[in-house]
């Protein structure tokens, strides 16, 4: 299975669609740490946390076999640069939905434990893709450290990597994301 594959079938299960550029690719990144394809994926810290070129480039392989389509939507609001912020939502065509269903009989195991890491995504209750940004890279730097962080170090590895600091209570609530979801991280050695 490809990292195209593996992306196709995740926004299957997310019931054919993301909102959000960012949220698409923390929710892959989850999928990914849920079900054990995580390494497979190619996730690398950047700006809004673990980032991967590779899912990236299967969701405009996706596009570009008009499997998935892509949406803006305008937020109405500017950044710092002065710019118009735009989400992009994204939505499987029925020929997508159709392609998806047979790489989902194909791969029934893989297709399980992505619907698994679907529902326990679902369970969490965090559809907001800020929270799931802090989350994953309280996650990515938690993993990297064999442990899950206090704030303090989390703060200042998040600064290590160029990212804003967290409040108290959004890395509170990260870490209460990351119990409920994933589990702690395995044991430095």
């Amino acid at each position: 299975m490809t990292t195209y594959d593996f992306v196709h079938i995740v926004i299957h299960a997310a019931g054919d669609r993301i909102e959000g550029r960012t949220k698409l690719q923390k929710v892959v990144y989850f999928a990914g740490v849920l079900t054990g394809e995580l390494q497979k994926l190619g996730y690398r810290p950047h700006y809004y946390g673990p980032y991967s070129s590779a899912v990236a480039d299967a969701v405009q392989e996706l596009r570009g076999l008009k499997f998935l389509e892509q949406h803006a939507q305008s937020e109405g609001a500017t950044d710092e640069s002065g710019f118009e912020m735009t989400r992009y939502d994204y939505a499987l065509t029925p020929e997508g939905k159709a392609v998806a269903e047979e790489k989902a009989a194909r791969w029934p195991d893989v297709w399980g434990r992505i619907g698994e890491a679907m529902g326990r995504l679902k369970g969490a209750n965090v559809q907001d893709y800020v929270r799931l940004a802090i989350a994953a890279k309280a996650h990515l730097l938690s993993q990297a450290a064999g442990q899950v962080l206090p704030a303090d170090a989390l703060r200042q590895k998040a600064a290590e990597h160029g990212w804003k600091a967290f409040t108290d209570e959004q890395y509170a609530e990260a870490v209460r994301f990351l119990a409920a979801v994933v589990g702690p991280p395995p044991s430095a050695h």
